[in-house]
Formats: C-alpha cells, structure tokens, sequence
C-alpha cells in the first residue's frame, strides 16, 4: 500500500509514459519471442541471425551518444518523438524487405532510433521525480511495458500462425501512436536554465556539455559501473533474443508450437505486473549494492537452469506440461533478479549526474546495453550452431554473479567515501 501511495506524487509525464509503455509492451512482445525463429528460417545459419541482431546495439552507440547530447541541448520531447516516428517506419519496413542484406540494415536503423529515445526519456523521469521517488518511478515504467509483455507473447502466437506481417503492423503502429500522443500530451522537462543557455549561447553549451565519451572518463565511477554492467546486459539481451533458439537445438522432442519461450515471456511479464511496484519501493529504502547484490545471483541462477535443464528434458523425454512448470519455477527466480535489478540501475545513474548532465549520462550509461547487445549474439549464434546454449548460459550465469559483487564494491567506495547513501546523494562535478 506504501508502495502505491508513493506513486501518486508521481508527475503526469511519468504517468503518460507508464499508459505509453503498456501499449508498446503489447505490440513488441508479440513480436519479439518470435523474432529469433524467424531470422532463423530466412538466413542460412544461426551465427547470421546473431550478426541482424548484433547489428542493432552496434547502431545504437551513435544514437546513444547523440540522444543524450541533443536532450540536454534541445530538450527531451522533440527526440522522444522524433525517435518513435523514425522507428515506426523501419518496422513498416519489415513486412517489404525479406532478405539478409535488409535485415542487416533494418536492424541497424531499430537500433539507431531505439538509443535515440531512451536517454531522453530516462532524463525526462529524473527531471521531474525527486531522488527518493525514482526508483519508484523507473520500476512503475517497467510495470506499464510488463503489462504488454504479460498478454503480447500468448497474443503473438496466436497471430503468428496466419501472418507475421500483421504483427509487424501493430508494432509500427503502435509507436507512432506513442509518438502522437507524447507530442501532444507530455511537456518539455529540460530545466529552463539549461534550455536557454542551449538555445542562446551554444559555444557555452559546447563547454558545460561534454560528449559522453569524455563523462566516462572523467567519471570513473561511471565506467566501472557501465563496464560491469556489460555481462547484465548481455544477458538481458541472450535470454530475451537467443534463449527460443536454444530450446529449438535441445528440446528436439517437442513440436515447433511447444516451444517455452513465449510462455515463459507472458509469465515473466505478469510477475513484473504484480510485484515490480513493491519490490521497487522495497529497493528506494535499500542501498544499491546490496540490492544488487542480491538481484544479480538471482537472476544468474535463473539462467544457469536455462542453460542445463533443456538437454536434460530431452535425455528423459520430459513431457511439455513438466517441462514448462519445472522452466516456470526458474523464470520465476530469474524475474525476481531482473526486478530488483533494472530500476536501482537507473536510479544509479540518476543520482551520481550532475542535473545539467542527466541526458549525457543517460546516453553514457547505454554503452552497458551497446556492448552486451552487439557482442552477445556473435558469440551465442556461433555457440547454438555448435549446440553449446548450455555453456553460453551457464557462462552468463556466473559472469553476472560476478558483477553482483563488483557493484557492492562500488557501492561501499562512494558511502565510505561521502558517509552518504548513493540512494541519496547528487554528484556535483
């Protein structure tokens, strides 16, 4: 109930992208457990379809960079919009185009208009929530994409067995109606100091604005927390993309229409639905480091199960109702992981950037998602052409329990060094 009673000082912008999110989650997650699949029967091998998902993130490391600047310069509504117009029109752009080469560069414009969109927007949180509300307020957004992500996989597949052209249609519809209504609805958030200054003296703005290169190596603190996140990212990016591959290879007893991951997505999603608001309450009272901690072992338990337990279901021709209840219980542990991980993450980010900096750190904080994005499928698409998901997995597993510990490192550095929580310190440089 706390949790709830937090949300209503919750500014309207927030609430607006929470309404955003949802409709979003529908229309992407009917797509996205099935998307692997079908790279896989357009594209001669799985290592090519890790190289279209590859490309993307490696994409998005110029959009990342110039999102963040142009937020800080321009504000934060007109990239938003801009980005999801750009972004429709490369989905639209799916249903026309059915070779490898378009795939390559369809994918690298997704990945350049999706990095665009979201350092803006997570600014645009952080500028009108207070620090003691934004994990709150991050883990409020996860819960309005999770509403989608509970109902779009099951809608997914029952679309998918007529056309997959119609799923790519509301997809691109989708966004651009997001585009529509945050141009209508949402209101600029860049603090008016810093817009005018932009606007009006653009050789100052050149000076107080770094490149987020140039934040990631004046802020070590920064790097190192994006460095460690690489391996999070990275299995973000291998569960959600790569992981129905991996049950295609070992799973060879069940039919293609069996396949788990698309359950296991509605489910994830409606556990996030359910629990993300007190668990991410929960977490505003925590220290970081501790939480994650505690988030990152989970999570890396949960994909060591997805690593090992397919090929033992298939050596013992396991059922399809045990597998999935046996696979429901260690999504279940890895959805707990993610949930205590993802908002304390940008929570994190938005409090060490200094107010004027927000969008920049933003855009530098998206080089954990770049990195783990691009370098994941190349590895995991050789490894599921030789058969070796469970080794890839399992090797994420470890590397994000790993991380877990290197965060509460960090976490204890910057309170031994200020006496304050990082909860609830702003960075000033």
């Amino acid at each position: 109930m706390n949790s709830f009673k937090q949300l209503k000082g919750l500014d309207r912008n927030v609430w607006i992208r929470f309404i955003g999110e949802a409709i979003n989650g529908i229309a992407f997650m009917m797509l996205m457990p099935f998307f692997a699949l079908y790279l896989k029967d357009k594209v001669d091998s799985l290592w090519l379809v890790g190289v279209v998902m590859a490309v993307a993130p490696i994409a998005s490391v110029f959009g990342t960079m110039l999102g963040g600047r142009l937020a800080d310069v321009y504000g934060r509504k007109p990239v938003m919009v801009g980005s999801m117009l750009g972004n429709g029109i490369v989905m639209i752009g799916f249903i026309f185009f059915d070779t490898f080469i378009a795939f390559v560069i369809l994918s690298a414009f997704m990945g350049f208009f999706n990095s665009l969109f979201h350092p803006a927007a997570s600014a645009m949180v952080a500028d009108v929530t207070a620090p003691e509300q934004r994990t709150e307020a991050f883990g409020l957004l996860r819960l309005g994409h999770n509403i989608g992500a509970a109902t779009g996989p099951l809608i997914g597949a029952s679309i998918i067995i007529f056309s997959k052209s119609v799923i790519f249609m509301i997809a691109a519809a989708s966004v651009i109606i997001y585009a529509i209504v945050v141009a209508i609805f949402i209101y600029e958030s860049l603090p008016k100091k810093e817009r005018k200054d932009s606007l009006i003296e653009q050789e100052e703005v050149k000076e107080d604005i770094p490149s987020p290169f140039r934040v990631l190596l004046q802020d070590k603190v920064l790097l190192i927390f994006i460095l460690t996140g690489v391996v999070i990212s990275m299995s973000f990016s291998q569960t959600e993309g790569m992981l129905p591959l991996h049950f295609d290879n070992e799973l060879k007893h069940l039919p293609p229409e069996q396949n788990p991951f698309p359950y296991l997505m509605a489910f994830n999603g409606l556990l996030v639905v359910l629990f993300q608001l007190p668990i991410s309450s929960w977490c505003g009272k925590k220290k970081i480091g501790t939480v994650m901690l505690l988030g990152t072992f989970l999570f890396g338990i949960g994909q060591i199960a997805m690593a090992l337990f397919p090929s033992f279901f298939y050596t013992q021709q396991t059922s399809f109702t045990m597998i999935m209840l046996i696979l429901l219980v260690a999504y279940g542990i890895y959805t707990l992981g993610e949930m205590l991980i993802s908002p304390v993450q940008m929570t994190f980010i938005s409090n060490i950037a200094p107010e004027h900096l927000r969008g920049t750190y933003m855009g530098a904080s998206g080089l954990q998602w770049i990195l783990g994005g691009a370098i994941g499928p190349l590895i995991s698409g050789y490894l599921l052409d030789l058969s070796l998901g469970n080794v890839m997995f399992t090797m994420l597993g470890v590397g994000c329990m790993i991380a877990g510990l290197i965060y509460v490192a960090i976490d204890k550095a910057l309170t031994t060094k200020s006496n304050i929580p990082v909860t609830k310190k702003e960075k000033v440089i």
